[in-house]
């Protein structure tokens, strides 16, 4: 049996207020150049404080192929700002995905981006593309993120000791999510949504 080849693909997703779709060249914003500088969003992603440019912007955005890299941006659906993104990296041989995602604007955390964003890009990348499992990665002091993950059925695989930008060593903890556990998780969500 041949299997067929993937193709590039375009991706849009909505949600009540959040669209999620395949990052263009043309979404690159001055905004987006600052991210980096806000304390917590580098440290998430285990770098120094910095202020982009566009042009490397655009080279980010370049090096995702639509067909096992896909760079999605989070857009609030009433005003189309770009909030946050999500870089998505698939192996269609092992059927996982590993998911990154950082929510740059400061205003928009804690206002359903990152959990609208997830319910939207799970059940399209296990259902829509079959594949089986997630991978996330997660500093070891982010408390707040290894809380919410292990209450979403995530099974933490391994710890990885890697040079922090703050100088020395941080662990960081990898995370599998199944997606017999998730859709077990979206029976038991959907169970408990309905009237009594």
């Amino acid at each position: 049996m041949v299997t067929a080849t993937p193709q590039p693909r375009l991706i849009r997703l909505e949600t009540p207020s959040h669209i999620i779709r395949t990052v263009e060249r043309t979404d690159a914003c001055e905004s987006w150049t600052k991210w980096l500088l806000d304390p917590v969003a580098a440290r998430q992603l285990n770098s120094r404080p910095v202020e982009i440019s566009m042009e490397q912007i655009h080279a980010y955005i370049a090096r995702f192929n639509r067909v096992n890299a896909h760079l999605l941006g989070i857009f609030e659906r009433e005003t189309g700002r770009l909030v946050g993104i999500r870089s998505i990296y698939v192996n269609f041989e092992t059927k996982e995905f590993l998911d990154n995602i950082l929510i740059g604007e400061v205003d928009a955390r804690g206002k359903r981006a990152r959990t609208e964003s997830t319910d939207a890009i799970l059940p399209y990348f296990f259902e829509d593309l079959g594949l089986e499992s997630s991978l996330c990665t997660i500093l070891a002091d982010n408390t707040h993120m290894l809380e919410l993950v292990a209450r979403k059925g995530w099974v933490q695989e391994r710890s990885e000791m890697k040079a922090s930008a703050a100088g020395g060593m941080t662990e960081v903890r990898v995370f599998r999510l199944t997606r017999e556990t998730w859709r077990r998780k979206m029976r038991e969500r959907a169970a408990q949504a309905k009237p009594a």
